[in-house]
């Protein structure tokens, strides 16, 4: 039996949930996308809990590391199945790039938080949800 004081603890709810549908098929880019949502849920907790001191560097830290591993795991696999939009989809990950190193350099001088989460969010959305679903769609359709 759980104690009720920590309820609360047990209650508290993710920011973003993994759904089976958000998997690419390819274990390896489904594993760093889960990574990625890992982030972003630290994220917000540390927001919630108002951690931001402790937590805001290290989460920029992070996801630029991660970035750069996962994009490079990306884009062999991208080679590896001939996808015709390759060049396409390193440019957005070169954007991404550039984009999150402006973004965490003024989340950082600001001690501003949500600049970096509504970053997150869209890539989340617009990037993995969308264009990443494109390649899904092109692989499964061979």
């Amino acid at each position: 039996m759980i104690n009720k004081e920590y309820s609360l603890i047990l209650d508290h709810n993710v920011f973003i949930v993994w759904k089976p549908e958000y998997n690419l098929g390819i274990p390896i880019i489904d594993e760093q996308h889960r990574g990625i949502v890992t982030i972003i849920n630290s994220l917000s907790f540390g927001m919630q809990y108002d951690r931001i001191k402790t937590t805001l560097k290290p989460t920029v830290d992070m996801m630029e590391s991660y970035a750069q591993i996962h994009f490079q795991t990306e884009e062999i696999f991208l080679e590896l199945m001939d996808y015709p939009l390759i060049e396409e989809h390193k440019q957005s990950h070169q954007e991404l790039t550039s984009k999150l190193n402006s973004v965490g350099i003024s989340s950082l001088l600001n001690r501003d938080p949500y600049q970096l989460m509504d970053f997150l969010k869209k890539w989340w959305i617009d990037h993995i949800c969308t264009k990443d679903f494109e390649y899904r769609n092109y692989l499964h359709s061979e």
